[in-house]
């Protein structure tokens, strides 16, 4: 079956009714990919091997985002040292674990970095300062333009739903 939009407004009500329905899976994706990774109750903090294993993980992304410049930048996740949704957990667990309150601070921020790194990016994106009336140039495909601007609400998004789940994760752990 194929669906023809005919009018500019059916097609623009029919991609915003796709695109809100993309975003909450995503939500409920992301809800069970942390709370699937903290492997502990709220409250209660992982073993030590865990937690060895988690910091291991985040000190080697840490050093991974160091070595490639990667600033912001948007990158493929098949780049990353380890499965992105691991790293997520990882974070997860040294936040929690972590009782000083300026290092959680800068856990959080790198671990909200991990929405830079999208599933079938391809070539990273570079991004840099501009003017903030950017418009696309003339030259610039009007599908490309789009799959830009999709691509950072999509960062955008995932950097909102991170910071609300690590900052749950040291809600739980002060529990």
């Amino acid at each position: 079956m194929r669906l023809v939009l005919k009018t500019p407004q059916a097609r623009g009500a029919f991609e915003q009714k796709n695109a809100n329905c993309v975003n909450r899976a995503k939500e409920l994706s992301m809800r069970v990919i942390i709370e699937s990774r903290l492997g502990y109750m709220p409250g209660e903090y992982p073993d030590s091997a865990s937690l060895d294993r988690a910091q291991q993980c985040v000190d080697e992304f840490l050093l991974f985002v160091k070595a490639n410049d990667i600033g912001s930048d948007i990158i493929d996740e098949l780049e990353l040292p380890v499965s992105k949704a691991f790293l997520i957990g990882a974070f997860s667990i040294v936040i929690a674990a972590e009782r000083r309150p300026d290092v959680r601070n800068l856990l959080i921020k790198a671990g909200i970095s991990l929405a830079q790194y999208r599933p079938g990016l391809g070539p990273r994106i570079r991004i840099r300062p501009g003017s903030p009336r950017w418009r696309p140039e003339p030259s610039m495909a009007k599908e490309a333009a789009l799959r830009l601007e999709r691509t950072l609400n999509s960062v955008a998004w995932e950097r909102v739903q991170l910071a609300e789940a690590y900052l749950g994760v040291i809600r739980r752990s002060l529990n």
